[in-house]
Order: C-alpha cells, then structure tokens, then sequence
C-alpha cells in the first residue's frame, strides 16, 4: 500500500488569513486606555467574520470602565487633594506628603485597573476567539498616532 503525501491538501489558503493587531499591542493600548485596546479588539472581530462577539466585548470594556471611573470616585481619595497637587507641580511648587499619598492612590488604582482590563481583554476575548498564533500581525503604527492625536485633543478640550 502506498502512501501519497501530495494528496492531502492545505485546509487554509492565504486568503483565509486575516491580518488582525496582535495580543500584544492589544494589551498595551488596553493598559493605557480600556476603550482604545476594546475598539483594536472590535475590528480584529469584525474583521475575522466575528461579528457576534462584538456586543459582548463592547459591553464588557463600557461596564469595567464605568466600574474603574466608579472605584476610584467612592474610594475615599480627596480628589481635590490630588487636583491641587498638579496644579501646584505645574506652577514649579511641591506638593504636600497628603497631596503626594491622594496622588499615588489614584494612580495605583489606575495601573491597577489598567492591567486587570489589559489581561481580560488578551488573555480572555482574544485567546477565546484567536487560540492559534496562526496571523498575520497588522502594523500598529496608525493607531499609535491616532491615540497620540487623541490624547493631545483630550489635553487641550
């Protein structure tokens, strides 16, 4: 009996692979800004035929957004010390060990949110929809000025 190796086929042609942003740059993008990461996420779905999954991960990255925004709102932090730190850090002045300690809270809050968002987002919704490191990984350097272009627009507004 011989065996002909020509006879299996390739299941997938070039055509069937979509480039899509890698789990990397979603991470990254995920850290710095949930919703920024969540809309790479959305195309690389949308684009991949996974349009179903769409809903879920918008709601996902809306809900852990307003749970992180609520957090740090009822967390006890004197917002207002932090606020007046900038303002004296700005202006060249230090500010108070009060100001410094409301200022590190928040922004421990912050990473820490940034990174549990950053982790679902790669290691749950896109594993769950992309399991194989069988893509083409798309080239993150439009994003990267449109989230510099928003987040300068953000500073001036």
């Amino acid at each position: 009996m011989e065996f002909d190796e020509n006879k299996e086929e390739e299941k997938y042609s070039e055509d069937d692979y979509v480039d899509i942003y890698s789990k990397r740059a979603i991470f990254w993008f995920s850290f710095f800004n949930l919703i920024f990461g969540g809309v790479l996420l959305v195309i690389n779905l949308y684009n991949a035929g996974y349009k179903k999954a769409v809903p879920a991960v918008l709601a996902f990255v809306l809900f852990f957004s307003y749970l992180s925004y609520f957090v740090i709102m009822h967390s006890g932090v004197n917002l207002q010390q932090v606020i007046d730190a900038m303002n004296v850090t700005a202006k060249g002045g230090q500010p108070t060990p009060a100001q410094v300690t409301a200022m590190l809270s928040v922004a421990g809050l912050n990473i820490g949110f940034g990174l549990i968002g950053a982790l679902i987002l790669s290691q749950f919704f896109f594993k769950r929809y992309f399991p194989d490191n069988d893509y083409y990984p798309k080239p993150v350097g439009l994003p990267i000025l449109i989230f510099i272009f928003l987040m300068v627009l953000t500073r001036i507004l």
